[in-house]
């Protein structure tokens, strides 16, 4: 979706190896305020727009310190510090990718992978490493999602479609199903790993049995004491229903959503899962004006969980896609956009209370964006 006016300034940017800041891209790109803070999200500098790419290539994924800010720009996996654009060096024959986490010593995890054969790789990187540590090759492409913890844990789905732990490029943990996992359970994705090592993904259930075919998704915690894993409970066990968690916190709070997969009534809320795991979680309900939400990220210590509101339907008006933030009680609350009636998704969020993801500019133009002092800015529609 990034093409016209952005273009030009990616291309000096990368005429000049990407170590200097390219030139604002919109002009509602964060005017600051009296108090320091900007108002509206920051535009970040980017890449020329990959060739089919939309809002989903383009975006920042994760906050470090110092400014830091990882994702994806153009289809490719980038960083930024402050407001210098630089590229994560690609390994031979890959061609597409994204930087999902980095740590507060900067440490970053991503994928790669080839548009040709859609091949997938996990890696690691430090910033201005001549190149990157792939850890597995062959992962399935849905199975891609990676964090990387404050001690340089690396959780992820491997090739094999097993959950592991990696430290220094070596595999220091297997993670296993829960012990009371029914025939037909895999890990689909690995999501969070927090300060103390607990890591969050999901797993699905597809089992034709003597009673008949049972299907089921739910979240799994893996503690980082090396104890069991255990299924979260979910309040929906059936078809089309997806219990999906994508954040921990250092506490062990967990955010994600449950969504019904209805082409004409399709469902998404907002889901919340506390220590100590007792109940099925609960949820804030969506943004005032949206009909569906989810939280896709949750900052480590203070309790804000960001994400997505959003309106689908057969019979329903579209809507644009509204970032959203919660603070961990009252009403979820609308994060600014670039334009009116333009898509906006937060996809990340730092103690330090800035909140990074992406939106659509009046042009139809995405951009990675930061909204700094984000709490100060979220407001009730």
């Amino acid at each position: 979706m990034k093409r016209a006016l952005a273009v030009p300034a990616a291309a000096i940017a990368l005429a000049g190896l990407l170590t200097a800041a390219g030139p604002a891209a919109a002009d509602t790109g964060g005017a600051e305020t009296a108090a320091g803070c900007a108002s509206g999200p920051q535009v970040l500098p980017s890449l020329p727009p990959a060739a089919g790419g939309g809002i989903s290539t383009e975006g920042v994924h994760d906050l470090g310190p110092r400014g830091l800010a990882v994702g994806a720009s153009g289809g490719l996996p980038v960083y930024w510090t402050g407001e210098r654009l630089r590229r994560v060096p690609m390994p031979e024959g890959y061609d597409e990718g994204t930087v999902r986490a980095v740590n507060r010593q900067g440490l970053m995890a991503g994928w790669v992978s080839r548009r040709s054969d859609r091949a997938t790789a996990l890696f690691t990187y430090r910033p201005g490493a001549p190149s990157v540590r792939l850890l597995t090759e062959g992962v399935a492409p849905g199975a891609a999602d990676v964090d990387v913890s404050d001690t340089g844990i690396v959780a992820a789905v491997d090739a094999d479609g097993t959950a592991k732990a990696w430290r220094g490029g070596e595999v220091v943990r297997t993670l296993p199903l829960p012990p009371d996992a029914g025939p037909g359970t895999v890990v689909t994705r690995v999501t969070g790993i927090n300060a103390r090592g607990d890591v969050i993904g999901a797993a699905e259930q597809s089992y034709d049995g003597p009673d008949g075919w049972t299907w089921s998704s739910f979240p799994v915690l893996w503690p980082g004491d090396g104890g069991p894993a255990r299924a979260l409970p979910v309040a929906r066990a059936e078809y089309l229903v997806h219990n999906m968690a994508e954040g921990i916190d250092d506490a062990g709070r967990v955010v994600g959503y449950v969504s019904v997969s209805d082409r004409y009534d399709p469902e998404r809320e907002p889901q919340t899962w506390t220590p100590p795991y007792q109940d099925h979680g609960s949820s804030p309900g969506v943004l005032a004006g949206q009909t569906e939400g989810d939280f896709g990220a949750v900052s480590p210590t203070t309790g804000v969980s960001v994400g997505t509101a959003m309106t689908h339907g057969e019979d329903t008006t579209a809507v644009p896609y509204q970032a959203q933030l919660w603070p961990g009680h009252g009403p979820v609350l609308a994060l600014p956009s670039l334009a009116a009636d333009r898509d906006a998704s937060a996809r990340a969020v730092s103690d330090d209370d800035r909140v990074g993801g992406v939106a659509v500019d009046a042009s139809w133009v995405a951009h990675p964006v930061i909204w700094h002092c984000a709490s100060r800015q979220a407001y009730v529609p």
